[in-house]
């Protein structure tokens, strides 16, 4: 019995490590109900960088189809498919990087704050009603930028954050 709870700790503080820095907020729509959609087409997409020393590297794959793809799938399995043909809902997302972000932390053996250059990324996904134009759901997510990781990491750490942005979206109404 003993083990098995060691075990089940570890797994559970294990298996998202590289997603600690993670945060996410959701919002939903007043009368939102997925279960109304069927399909959906992808709006505007927008990635900025704010990085003017050049010290921000690509991760290695093109990072704005993987969102697609990732947004794809958590669509998909709520029954909400990709059509160009009469879709009820238009997804768009925002990918921005600073660079030069500043966060306010304390001196190492000392009461006093000092700032430091803290990297970050925001990713911000919306879900438009086509119809009507209203947003019915938006969620976004705030990380630190990890230096020197490789890709598949970041593909993971991608993974985790949008699964987190869409586990309240379901085939039920949501009030």
């Amino acid at each position: 019995m003993r083990l098995l709870l060691i075990t089940l700790l570890i797994l559970q503080t294990g298996c998202a490590y590289y997603a600690r820095d993670i945060r996410v907020q959701t919002e939903v729509g007043v009368h939102a109900d997925i279960s109304r959609y069927t399909a959906y087409i992808w709006s505007e997409s927008i990635t900025s960088l704010n990085d003017p020393s050049g010290k921000w590297q690509p991760p290695g794959f093109d990072i704005t189809e993987d969102i697609r793809q990732l947004i794809d799938r958590e669509l998909a399995k709520r029954g909400v498919r990709y059509s160009t043909t009469n879709p009820g809902l238009a997804v768009s997302f925002r990918l921005a990087a600073n660079m030069q972000a500043l966060e306010l932390v304390k001196k190492p053996n000392s009461s006093q704050d000092m700032l430091i250059i803290k990297p970050d990324a925001t990713l911000i996904v919306v879900l438009t009603d086509i119809a009507s134009k209203n947003i019915i759901w938006i969620s976004k997510a705030e990380a630190e930028i990890q230096q020197d990781i490789d890709a598949e990491l970041v593909r993971k750490r991608l993974d985790y954050t949008i699964t987190e942005m869409f586990k309240g979206l379901n085939n039920k109404s949501w009030f």
